[in-house]
């Protein structure tokens, strides 16, 4: 079984979230007949997404499906669930069509969309180790993926990581925003201070 050491790495032979084709629930949940999926953060793939509301008796009273069709010409009815968001409204959430739970993003495995478990995905910064450079840059990233707003697709870099403050999510409370910002900025920290000692050996060779 692979597990997680110490000195960072996880099973490998997984994917990353950072470079699998996702779709958004938040995007689909508006209700436009239109949706991008994204892979790597740098291309976008447009969908068309067909939506059907209907009473199936059960209590919940209304179940809500999109069908999701992929440009190579297949497609997926994919069911979404909504939660109320405490300001009014609500929030739409995937259901994952193989475990059930609720998800913000599904990702392509072959010709389905599944959660993050479910497609044996990690997240990047799990397949870095400590010593790497980017390894806190990963993990902020990571949290901003999948709690706060994150940047324009192909903006972030890791000088930028340093001074960048992300945005709180419409319908999050300050107070959560608060949290996630103050662990957001350790990890800022960390990158930073490794960013200076990767300079500073840089220079000692130099002077050799």
């Amino acid at each position: 079984m692979n597990r997680w050491s110490h000195n960072g790495g996880w099973n490998k032979t997984h994917g990353t979230i950072e470079e699998t084709p996702r779709i958004d629930s938040m995007e689909a949940g508006t209700g436009d007949s239109w949706g991008v999926l994204f892979a790597s953060r740098e291309k976008g793939i447009p969908l068309t997404l067909d939506y059907a509301r209907f009473e199936d008796g059960e209590p919940e009273g209304i179940k809500e499906f999109v069908t999701v069709w992929h440009p190579d010409g297949w497609s997926r009815d994919l069911e979404l669930s909504r939660i109320p968001s405490g300001f009014g409204g609500d929030r739409a959430f995937w259901l994952c069509p193989v475990c059930g739970r609720r998800a913000r993003y599904l990702y392509q495995a072959d010709t389905s969309f599944l959660c993050r478990k479910c497609a044996r995905l990690n997240y990047r910064s799990q397949q870095e180790t400590r010593s790497d450079c980017m390894y806190y840059y990963g993990k902020g990233m990571a949290l901003v993926e999948k709690r706060l707003e994150p940047p324009p697709r192909g903006w972030m870099d890791g000088f930028r990581f340093c001074a960048w403050i992300p945005e709180r999510p419409r319908y999050m409370h300050q107070a959560t925003y608060r949290k996630y910002l103050q662990r957001f900025t350790r990890y800022q920290g960390k990158h930073q201070q490794r960013q200076m000692e990767d300079v500073a050996r840089l220079l000692k060779i130099g002077r050799r």
